[in-house]
């Protein structure tokens, strides 16, 4: 039994350039929307997008990979069998012979002759052959062999990669993944697959029956159409003749009705033109005080503002105006045939869709009519004076308020004119203090910043040289702090023994946040194997001064250390709080022979906000920062260079005007004492 619906009977068509697939020809690729696309289409895609000119969804390439449509690939291959035999010749030995049958088995088309060779070999007389006029829609279950171990069937199916893999693919590539056999695999999406066709053929089902109730429904429409369509020529035709006469009548009336309306609105129009443009020039004036006056010119106006705006409010029309519109009046369609005569009458309708009957003459006598008619032209009349005289008084007071209007705007140009000067004179002045105030090592954090925790002062720190260990250390000509003794020493000194390699400088806090820089040059004689202290900046109380070599053991100091511990292979930055290390991290620098390195770090002391926080301004970022400073006593900088045995350290300072305050400093200073 075949069981291809008849539309299956035409090959499949790429979905891009439309081009039917053959057996021989380019393998078709399955899309996300299940639409089809050739190989061609799919390597020559622009710009790595190809879209489906079936449902007009895009598909990106480059980021997801098509797999090869194999179910439209035996449905080419069922629909060749049927339609285009000829095309199909013998696999088995390949000798170019027309094919009759397949091999479910192998897999392969066969002749006559290899059909009677495979039908006569021991191995192969058990294989499921057909005849092409025979052949049905089944599945092949002879598993393949694996491409990378050959004669290893692929009876696995990896969930974790998606693919089938044989016994050694198992044990070697995908232990540690999650596998189970294709059957099992295969039932359990068959299970899925026949449960989305069950939710989809009862969606299907629905969509039929609610097509079918829209074609009822458009057949009834139609019927509906045609009877009131019949229905509405019958009625017009006999009324036509009647109607005719009326309809000259009610023409008369309606011309008349629209130029008393017209004229109405007219004067409505031209009063609320005046009113809109009085409104607009207290406007433009409101506007052009935001942007030119002073808060002490703002409420000096407030008055004359005000009492103008008040003004406009009471004299302001309704926020919609409700326009008159004439309709017929069709009420009682039987009277109307028995009465043609008087049928209609022009109607007035409000924006809430009532009708106001202006006349019915079917009703009145020609003198209640007329009597009619001139009472409500008398009271137009009246109301349309009223709004006259008082558009004149609107006009009389508009005149007087754009006069004096005028008059202050005069005196308010005057006043900005001088007050720009006096902001020009003052710009001027702040600019000369602001470049005195960097000469001097001042900085604002942010512009316009008048409190003095906002202010940083860079501090003119200089070393004190009364506190140099000479053994240990010395200063250079370049001004430097360099962790080896002096060549030109006096020989009288070299037999004085300090342990001091600390060098504080003379300049405690004076109430503002104070920053200074250290630039520290470090040659590594050898590799570094044991702990050992490279440098170290911070402050600490005066009475710690010169009692150690080193301050980050004592009290009340806080202080930044470069040094070498053995538990880490490089060089690490190390924090110190009241005798305590609060922070390590490590391996900040190599640690290897002839290792060159520049240190660049800035110090924060902020007694206000009790912080210090240091900065490593070569990568531009806040190594730390130390809260809850005790600063009841001033606090003296502090500065150390160490070990010259192994290694060479020159530590120089750049203080005050010196100090090249950027933005982004300004920025990463801020943000650490917020």
């Amino acid at each position: 039994m075949w069981f291809l619906s008849s539309r299956m009977d035409d090959f499949p068509k790429c979905s891009v350039c439309q081009q039917q697939f053959t057996f021989k020809g380019h393998a078709p690729y399955l899309l996300p929307c299940l639409h089809a696309v050739c190989e061609t289409c799919v390597t020559s895609g622009a710009g790595g997008v190809i879209s489906c000119s079936t449902c007009q969804r895009e598909v990106n390439l480059t980021n997801s990979s098509l797999q090869k449509d194999a179910v439209r690939q035996k449905e080419i291959f069922h629909l060749t069998v049927k339609h285009r035999p000829t095309e199909l010749l013998c696999t088995h030995e390949d000798d170019g012979n027309q094919a009759v049958c397949w091999c479910q088995d192998c897999e392969e088309l066969l002749c006559e002759y290899c059909q009677n060779i495979h039908s006569n070999f021991k191995v192969t007389r058990r294989h499921v052959v057909q005849n092409f006029a025979d052949l049905e829609l089944t599945f092949s279950t002879v598993p393949k062999f694996c491409s990378i171990h050959k004669y290893h069937p692929l009876y696995l199916f990896d969930k974790s990669c998606k693919k089938l893999i044989c016994a050694r693919c198992r044990i070697e590539d995908h232990v540690d993944h999650e596998v189970e056999k294709v059957d099992v695999a295969a039932d359990s999406v068959t299970k899925q697959l026949e449960y989305h066709k069950n939710e989809l053929s009862t969606l299907q089902t629905r969509h039929q029956a609610n097509m079918h109730s829209i074609r009822q429904g458009t057949e009834s429409t139609d019927e509906t159409h045609n009877s009131l369509k019949e229905n509405i020529r019958h009625t017009f035709h006999s009324l036509r003749s009647q109607l005719n006469q009326r309809e000259k009548e009610l023409l008369i009336d309606l011309e008349n009705h629209t130029k008393e309306t017209k004229a109405a609105q007219h004067a409505l129009l031209t009063a609320c033109e005046e009113d809109k443009k009085t409104c607009k020039r207290v406007l433009d004036y409101i506007n052009n005080v935001f942007l030119f006056a002073s808060k002490s010119d703002i409420l000096g106006l407030e008055r004359y503002v005000g009492e103008m705006t008040r003004t406009c409010l009471d004299t302001a029309a309704p926020q919609t105006y409700a326009v008159p519109r004439a309709v017929f009046n069709t009420n009682s369609l039987s009277k109307l045939k028995a009465n043609v005569s008087g049928f209609g009458a022009i109607l007035t309708m409000d924006m809430d869709g009532k009708s106001e009957i202006i006349a019915d003459r079917g009703t009145q006598t020609d003198d209640d009519f007329m009597a009619d008619v001139e009472m409500k032209h008398k009271m137009d009349m009246e109301e349309l004076k009223t709004k006259i005289d008082s558009g004149e008084k609107h006009i009389e007071s508009l005149t007087k308020l754009t006069d004096k209007l005028n008059s202050e705007i005069e005196s308010l140009k005057s006043r900005i004119d001088e007050k720009d000067a006096i902001e020009k004179k003052d710009a001027k002045t702040i600019d000369l203090l602001l470049g005195v105030a960097r000469e001097c090592g001042v900085h604002l954090l942010k512009p316009g910043a008048v409190d003095g925790s906002l202010i940083l002062k860079c501090i003119p720190l200089k070393y004190d040289k009364d506190s140099v260990n000479l053994n240990k250390v010395h200063i250079n000509t370049e001004g430097d702090l360099v962790n080896r003794k002096s060549d030109t020493r006096p020989a009288e000194e070299e037999t004085e023994e300090v342990h001091r390699h600390m060098q504080h400088c003379a300049s405690p806090n004076d109430g503002c946040p104070q920053y200074w820089e250290v630039e520290n040059r470090v040659n590594l004689d050898k590799q570094l194997s044991e702990n050992c202290l490279i440098l170290s900046v911070g402050v600490c109380r005066e009475e710690q001064r010169d009692l150690h070599h080193r301050i980050d053991e004592r009290p009340y100091s806080y202080c930044m250390n470069v040094a070498h511990l053995t538990k880490h292979i490089g060089l690490c930055n190390n924090i110190w709080k009241e005798g305590k290390r609060v922070l390590c991290l490590p391996d900040t620098l190599p640690n290897t022979a002839g290792a060159s390195n520049t240190l660049h770090y800035g110090v924060v002391y902020d007694d206000a906000r009790k912080k210090i926080v240091f900065i490593d301004l070569k990568e531009k970022k806040v190594i730390s920062t130390l809260d809850n400073v005790d600063c009841s006593e001033p606090l003296w900088p502090m500065f150390g260079v160490y070990n010259p045995h192994l290694l060479t350290v020159s530590m120089g300072l750049v203080v005050g005007s010196d100090i090249n305050m950027t933005e982004e400093k300004k920025a990463m200073i801020v943000k650490a004492l917020s």
